[in-house]
């Protein structure tokens, strides 16, 4: 602290800037704005992807290219806490929340000091502090199967403010890192109150409940969306944070894709890109879409693809969404369109995907709700090792499972109870992941509860208000009769 009062630094009443964004093969914009201690906006473009972060009000909003807006209450607002109390003074005058993990030197040779920091409410990070300017040279934390960086440079004091001209984004693969650099600066300029206004959230452009069928093929939930006047047969995939088109949907519809594509599934793979979309029909209603994912799904998926796309996230944050699988029927209307039907479920949505706490023969953990995957339920590697008396793996089979990116090695069994809510369900067919790397080794979730657990409900998914409802179905079965 006292070197920073030396160089004249202080807390600017304003901060603006603006300047460029690098990566996958693009070239973007960046603006922010910092109004006090609590009004911040932070836009970013790169190619078709245009996403906005506000904070105001005490609360926190990410808007995204489908023009969805989400208010962060889960993983990435404890990521948040954790991140203002490193930028903070706070940082510095409470050492009770930092543990000193030792001396290191990065990879171009410079000496840092690196603390392991975990405030009240916030997710544990690893902060190094560059030996030689005591300013902050890195971040890291969790996400999803691996460790994501943050690594700041050219420090500079403008009009007091002081401004790291240079931000390198990394999750360890240096192909698809993003570098932002600060090219403007303005300080203690009044900056007018909307800019910190919350838009509202788009949803899907209908007054009224549409019920359409469903097909349930190879363990897929398969629903018709028509695009630019084709129709296309799309798996219906709560686990996907996006709209995802085979790149043979994508010739059809004369998309060219931009950029570049990492698609986290068995393993870390790359796509062909992103491109402009502005809409899609489902059911006749009209879907605000932005950008679409162009993928070889019958590569990605080793020949077992028979869908043309993956209907994901965008939908199910524009709708909310009831699946009665006996039926074969999908209703969705706008959020909090449909009359509340069984238990209500507290979601975590922050990551774009629907994450519920459940317990795995009576051991707490994270899942994610995913209409996309075949298996009962899936345990990660990440709860495991956390849980080792969880499963007995001793009385499981060694096998390979099929996913997008490939195949890996999991075992099966069988664990003896999962609870999601009120519901105990038994003897519930389990693939453990063994994988290190790729969506099946999240390390945020410890599990993940497919669609024959849920086929046994109806289900609805009302993910703007951040919450699933679980009413029995018709063809219910806890599985309590079911062979050991």
């Amino acid at each position: 602290m006292l070197a920073l009062a030396a160089m004249g630094v202080r807390v600017p009443a304003t901060l603006e800037t603006y300047g460029s964004l690098d990566g996958l093969s693009l070239h973007g914009t960046f603006h922010s704005w910092q109004s006090g201690d609590d009004d911040e906006r932070y836009d970013e473009s790169l190619g078709a992807q245009n996403t906005r972060e506000i904070r105001t009000g005490g609360k926190q909003y990410l808007v995204n290219s489908s023009g969805d807006v989400r208010e962060l209450t889960g993983s990435l607002a404890r990521r948040q806490r954790t991140f203002d109390f490193i930028y903070s003074t706070k940082f510095g005058a409470q050492p009770q929340y930092s543990t000193w993990i030792g001396a290191a030197k990065l990879t171009d040779g410079r000496a840092v000091e690196r603390l392991r920091v975990a405030p009240p409410g916030g997710d544990p990070q690893t902060v190094s502090i560059d030996d030689a300017t005591h300013m902050i040279d890195r971040i890291e934390f969790v996400e999803g199967d691996g460790t994501d960086t943050e690594t700041f440079s050219d420090y500079r004091v403008v009009n007091g403010a002081l401004v790291a001209y240079r931000e390198l984004d990394s999750n360890g693969d240096t192909s698809y890192d993003q570098t932002i650099t600060v090219e403007n600066v303005l300080v203690d300029r009044p900056i007018a109150s909307a800019v910190f206004a919350v838009p509202s959230s788009v949803t899907v452009q209908t007054d009224a409940p549409v019920t359409i069928p469903i097909a349930l093929r190879n363990g897929h939930v398969i629903v018709p969306v028509t695009i630019r006047g084709r129709t296309f047969r799309m798996l219906l995939d709560t686990g996907s944070q996006g709209v995802v088109l085979d790149r043979a949907a994508a010739r059809d519809l004369t998309l060219i894709p931009i950029g570049m594509l990492e698609i986290r599934g068995a393993t870390r793979s790359s796509g062909d890109g992103f491109a402009e979309l502005s809409s899609l029909q489902i059911g006749g209603v009209t879907l605000p879409i932005g950008v679409a994912a162009l993928v070889d799904m019958n590569a990605s998926t080793r020949g077992s693809s028979d869908f043309d796309g993956v209907l994901g996230y965008p939908f199910f944050a524009a709708a909310e969404v009831r699946l009665d699988f006996a039926r074969g029927t999908m209703t969705f209307a706008k959020p909090g369109g449909l009359p509340p039907l069984g238990e209500k479920i507290a979601l975590d949505t922050d990551r774009q995907l629907p994450e519920a706490a459940v317990q795995v023969n009576h051991i707490p953990t994270q899942a994610l709700i995913d209409t996309g995957d075949g298996s009962e339920l899936l345990l990660f590697r990440s709860f495991t090792d956390a849980n080792p008396g969880a499963v007995s793996l001793l009385d499981g089979t060694r096998t390979r499972n099929y996913g997008v990116g490939g195949a890996m090695d999991v075992i099966s069994l069988l664990v003896d109870e999962l609870d999601i809510g009120q519901y105990r369900l038994f003897n519930r067919h389990t693939n453990v992941m063994l994988a290190t790397q790729g969506a099946f080794a999240d390390r945020i979730d410890g599990a993940n509860v497919g669609l024959p657990t849920l086929q046994n409900f109806i289900v609805t998914f009302d993910l703007a208000n951040h919450a699933m409802y679980l009413a029995r179905g018709s063809a219910f079965d806890d599985g309590r009769s079911r062979s050991q």
